[in-house]
């Protein structure tokens, strides 16, 4: 997992995706890197 300024970057099993916008349960879109600096997601955390 990485984060920049474009999104949110996640590692797969066949290579990467970018997450550009993100929805949390219950809340409105929003851009993928400002979800990741609200909810403290840092380089390394793994998505379940």
């Amino acid at each position: 997992l990485g984060v920049d300024r474009d999104g949110v970057l996640v590692g797969t099993g066949e290579g990467a995706i970018r997450l550009l916008e993100v929805q949390p349960e219950g809340k409105r879109p929003m851009p993928a890197a400002d979800w990741a600096r609200g909810y403290g997601v840092v380089p390394g955390t793994r998505l379940d």
